[in-house]
């Protein structure tokens, strides 16, 4: 490489870094609130938060990369047409084939790690995510109980006024639960979780309490004081995960025929590839007259990028629903994208621009 393509490799790399950073803040914390709330109606423990939030932001990379890399891009050649950079290097016999060379030089690590995520970090965390939300909510976590509210877990219903600060006892509690279809109902000072070392099995302790059992006014109505009362927790086998197509491996995906398959592994190639068109994009889209402000190609940019992803995405579904044919399949989105970057670059020819001044002196000076 030499002293160009390092210019606009650092200038890239770090605007790419910036706006890889900033979007990641905005969609992760827009994550969290979502995560934060379900674990405060007791979907989730919060010992998931933080495998979740790492997993969306490995689903979310493949995504951004691209448009990150397309901005990043148009930016940094954009400035250098705003600030005569670009009109010093033309003058100096730098052509546009060596902007592109430049470019795709700059766009080369970001396709390899968009191919990466894509391709095999991504199925990895759609797997995981699918597991953790697949995981039955058990009774033996007392974290997952709202004070003051009442929390239903299949046949078992639980009250408590209060959680302890280390949230590993429940104080004032209100048990109903089902035993050899008798309606029981505890309430107790206290409760908390024990595991026996002998069987693994483990036990909901309940201390000082009362345990009501039966119908009030019927003879075998019961009524028992305790000083401690163990509720045993059943355990039940988690049900084997299916994995959706999102969380299949793409060697896996390789191999299937089925329509749906073989659009989510086009999709997984079209976002390393929307790396390179992009590439080709940036350049001609970036060509501003010296000294004029770059706001305007950046919001052409973002209306390009959301018309390509809303494209790809009406795409896939044509493709699953075998409304396009599987050979086309995703293709045609990149290549349309392709030819708009080569229309562009010969709108900003040198040789279209001569052609017009020809046509200019010919027909109107005459």
């Amino acid at each position: 490489m030499n002293l160009i393509d390092r210019l606009i490799l650092r200038e890239v790399l770090k605007a790419l870094g910036l706006i890889i950073l900033i979007l990641l803040v905005v969609l992760c914390a827009n994550q969290m609130v979502r995560l934060l709330g379900k674990i405060a109606a007791g979907a989730l423990s919060g010992e998931m938060l933080l495998s979740l939030i790492g997993y969306q932001i490995i689903r979310l990379l493949p995504r951004l990369l691209p448009a990150a890399f397309f901005f990043a891009l148009l930016w940094v050649l954009a400035g250098m047409y705003r600030d005569n950079e670009m009109t010093a290097l033309y003058s100096s016999g730098i052509s546009v084939a060596r902007i592109y060379r430049a470019a795709l030089i700059s766009a080369l690590p970001v396709c390899i790690l968009t191919a990466a995520c894509s391709l095999y970090w991504v199925p990895w965390a759609n797997a995981g995510i699918q597991q953790i939300r697949q995981q039955p909510q058990a009774l033996d976590k007392i974290s997952l109980v709202r004070p003051a509210e009442f929390n239903e877990y299949g046949e078992v219903i639980v009250y408590a006024a209060a959680l302890s600060a280390d949230g590993t006892r429940l104080q004032q509690l209100f048990l109903q639960d089902q035993q050899q279809d008798q309606t029981g109902i505890v309430l107790a000072e206290s409760a908390q979780i024990h595991t026996a070392p002998e069987t693994g099995e483990r036990y909901l302790i309940l201390q000082q309490g009362h345990r009501y059992v039966g119908t009030p006014g019927q003879a075998d109505y019961q009524i028992g004081s305790f000083g401690e009362y163990g509720l045993r927790i059943p355990t039940t086998e988690p049900a084997p995960v299916r994995l959706q197509i999102a969380a299949q491996s793409s060697s896996w995906l390789w191999q299937q025929d089925q329509l749906a398959a073989r659009a989510e592994w086009q999709y997984r190639l079209s976002l390393p590839l929307a790396v390179l068109v992009f590439t080709l994009l940036a350049v001609p889209l970036a060509r501003t007259a010296p000294r004029k402000d770059i706001y305007g190609r950046i919001a052409l940019a973002i209306l390009i990028y959301f018309i390509y992803l809303n494209l790809q995405r009406v795409a896939e579904r044509w493709m699953e629903q075998a409304i396009t044919p599987a050979w086309l399949g995703l293709w045609w989105v990149a290549a349309g994208l392709a030819v708009i970057a080569g229309l562009l670059l010969c709108l900003n020819s040198a040789w279209l621009a001569q052609q017009r001044r020809i046509w200019h002196t010919r027909y109107v000076h005459t």
